[in-house]
């Protein structure tokens, strides 16, 4: 799960660090009053630019800048440190925030504090500070998942771009931006948002000790807590073996045709579908992507009668995929010609719910065992394409030839084809175009085949003579 953070308002108490800092200090030098007591910034607390305009009978472009003039005097200060570093989160933040990395979801800061993204020692000054905030708050992320905007609606289209699955903010006018695009916030209260209302995607808190901020989360979420943790258990699972991956593609040496083509979106569903021919093709797919794809993968290999490794049935070999095909979250199915009472309901609704979330999962939808003698392709099961339309996920056709003639270092190509969405087609069309895609692809595959067959034949002959 994507998880994305605002700061202050959010994870700190900005109206009470407000309240003892900011309000005095211009009560007492300038001489304001507050107009508007629960709005957030200073400069609404204070009505600042309405106030100098009146007090100074200026044109509105030198109130501007009397403001923030003003506001630098303040910010560029000793005050800055009190408040981007040393400051405090709200009780119960570091705890909750490290539990959900510990879990495994993918947390993000995005904050438009406007110091932040200035180009001079003073930017550099704030970003730092607000990333040793965190640190020194006991929350340690990766500096590149901290994204600085200079206004809210900088901020607005780069949360909107990351297609979170949560967010926790305090404004309202971001929360309001947030929901007519259908993403799920969670509002910290605060004097500045009371006339925000829980609703489909909104729901608040006023404590992050609350008993019950997961009840709140799985309710905005749609009781999908469970299948967030799940695919986030078992990401954490692939960072510990994905080791490996160097390994597999020096061994095996895949070419790769149309690399331009392998789907790249931020946090959308993502149905990967090659075409079948190895026990090897999942192992060796997810490793040329380096992504945890949730594979649909027969029954019998999680009841560890049979292994991943060419179909060996060493009893370890065995073992070792069952429980890397459990840990990574694939789903079993079992075909009907080998058992006709096959229930695969649960699998296929397992590959819903994780598309829902907008997971990746992988769907080797070729029968086999049902391709005709001398055929390219068997026939493919049109399950993966309602489920895409269902999710309107992505389809990324991968086809795939296995090399096994000669000496060659790559021992198979790969060709993506250019992924599409169902959208409007019905299965039928949508079927007949993945077909074609496909049906190139391989042809493409065979060109490429007999150029590196044809030029290992020839290298063969030179060395010979």
């Amino acid at each position: 799960m994507k998880i994305i953070l605002d700061t202050d308002g959010t994870l700190t108490d900005f109206n009470e660090w407000i309240k003892e800092n900011a309000i005095p200090y211009f009560q007492e030098k300038y001489g304001m009053k507050v107009i508007y007591p629960n709005e957030l910034e200073i400069e609404d607390i204070f009505d600042m630019k309405e106030t100098i305009i009146r007090d100074k009978n200026c044109s509105e472009k030198e109130a501007e800048e009397a403001m923030k003039k003003m506001l630098d005097e303040f910010w560029i200060s000793m005050r800055f440190v009190k408040f981007s570093l040393l400051s405090k989160f709200r009780d119960g933040v570091s705890e909750k925030i490290n539990e959900y990395m510990k879990q495994g979801h993918d947390i993000h800061v995005h904050t438009s504090r406007a110091k932040t993204c200035r180009n001079d020692i003073i930017g550099k000054i704030a970003r730092n500070f607000t990333i040793w905030q965190y640190y020194r708050n006991g929350i340690f992320l990766p500096r590149n998942h901290f994204h600085f905007y200079p206004n809210d609606e900088e901020k607005i289209k780069g949360i909107i771009a990351e297609h979170p699955d949560l967010v926790f903010e305090d404004k309202k006018g971001i929360i309001d931006e947030l929901s007519q695009v259908e993403i799920r916030t969670v509002c910290v209260n605060g004097n500045h948002n009371i006339k925000v209302t829980e609703a489909k995607y909104v729901q608040k808190i006023s404590k992050f000790t609350e008993d019950d901020l997961d009840k709140k989360i799985n309710l905005l979420l749609n009781k999908k807590l469970v299948y967030y943790n799940r695919t986030a258990k078992s990401d954490i699972f692939y960072e510990k073996i994905k080791f490996v991956i160097p390994i597999i593609l020096s061994k095996f040496k895949p070419y790769v045709i149309h690399s331009e083509n392998l789907i790249r979106v931020n946090n959308e569903p993502v149905i990967y579908a090659p075409n079948h021919r190895s026990t090897l093709d999942p192992l060796i797919i997810t490793s040329l992507i380096n992504k945890n794809i949730h594979w649909a993968a027969l029954l019998r290999f999680f009841a560890g009668e049979d292994s991943i490794f060419n179909n060996s049935k060493n009893s370890i070999l065995c073992k070792i995929t069952a429980d890397m095909f459990k840990s990574l979250e694939y789903f079993p199915i079992e075909r009907t010609s080998d058992n006709p009472k096959a229930n695969n309901l649960q699998s296929m609704k397992d590959m819903d719910s994780f598309l829902k979330i907008n997971s990746q999962i992988g769907i080797f939808a070729e029968g086999t065992t049902r391709r005709p003698e001398g055929s390219d392709f068997g026939t493919f099961d049109p399950a993966f394409l309602t489920l895409a339309k269902r999710n309107n996920a992505w389809i990324q056709p991968i086809t795939s030839l296995w090399i096994k003639e000669l000496d060659l270092k790559n021992k198979l190509i790969v060709n993506y084809g250019e992924a599409f969405k169902v959208g409007n087609k019905n299965i039928e069309d949508a079927m007949t175009y993945f077909l074609q895609i496909q049906k190139q692809s391989l042809e493409e595959n065979k060109k490429v085949y007999s150029e590196l067959t044809e030029g290992n034949l020839k290298l063969s002959k030179k060395m010979l003579k």
